[in-house]
């Protein structure tokens, strides 16, 4: 893959509670960058979410050092959007239609990290695999949590998300993917 790392991925969405994601998930269009808020993600997108009354998940988990967790299977949806609203090829899509069109991706870092290089190649990696698993045309809707959170304002995330390193990184590694429309 012209020197770009491979990111393994380790599936543990059997270990994801049934509160934290619904079934019956229509096509994926795009993807929905957010950061975590702590550590221990793992748990928290498995199960705490869930427990603490506020069902929530994501459909793949990219920790410190680039390991991609897979927490999302196929045709089922994680609850990630929230109050949303956001606009997609002429269609206006709210709520949790957000959370069923886009994959969630989260981010793990806490506070003021800036999210390091191993992260945005791995979220690269996995934005173009899904792309081609889902017939995505380029370029991608790769959107950050805080462009579609209503009220406006309600959500920041991603934090500490450097958009123009990931942007080169995502080039690269639809270069090195071939896929049809990048030069």
């Amino acid at each position: 893959m012209s020197g770009l790392p491979y990111y393994g991925v380790s599936d543990i969405s059997d270990s994801v509670v049934p509160a934290n994601y619904v079934v019956g998930r229509p096509s994926v269009i795009g993807a929905c960058i957010h950061t975590t808020g702590g550590t221990n993600s793992i748990h928290w997108l498995t199960s705490g979410a869930a427990a603490s009354g506020n069902p929530a998940s994501a459909d793949y988990l990219i920790s410190r050092n680039g390991q991609i967790y897979q927490l999302g299977k196929q045709g089922r949806y994680p609850y990630h959007a929230g109050e949303s609203s956001f606009k997609i090829r002429g269609v206006t899509y709210t709520g949790n239609q957000l959370s069923s069109v886009l994959l969630g991706i989260e981010i793990e870092q806490v506070g003021s990290q800036i999210c390091t290089l191993a992260q945005n190649q791995a979220t690269a990696q996995i934005i173009v695999q899904s792309g081609i698993a889902f017939y995505w045309r380029w370029p991608y809707y790769v959107l950050g949590h805080y462009e579609i959170a209503t009220p406006t304002g309600r959500r920041s995330d991603p934090q500490g998300f450097e958009w123009g390193d990931f942007m080169g990184q995502l080039l690269a590694y639809a270069r090195a993917y071939n896929i049809p429309g990048v030069s």
